[in-house]
């Protein structure tokens, strides 16, 4: 399965693989994309959640989080959008 992270304004993300080192750091700007499979079990931190549309598999799954908010180190999985 793939993991999409669309931007929609411009927004600071990092990827961190299991190891905790940095394998994607950049500000990404309006409609960047970046993916990645589930298997490699990346740990994202971004300064505004709100403006990152996740996709899995295709399926878009929803918005990161609220507009500003800063989430640290979490694990995107499917699961995640349950709630």
């Amino acid at each position: 399965n793939l993991i999409s992270l669309k931007v929609i304004n411009s927004t600071w993300v990092q990827l961190r693989n299991i190891d905790n080192i940095i394998v994607y750091s950049k500000l990404m700007e309006e409609n960047d994309v970046y993916n990645y499979s589930i298997n490699d079990e990346f740990i994202v931190t971004t300064g505004n959640a709100g403006n990152i549309i996740v996709s899995i598999g295709g399926n878009v799954m929803g918005k990161l989080g609220k507009q500003g908010e800063v989430i640290d180190s979490i694990n995107i999985l499917p699961d995640y959008f349950s709630n």
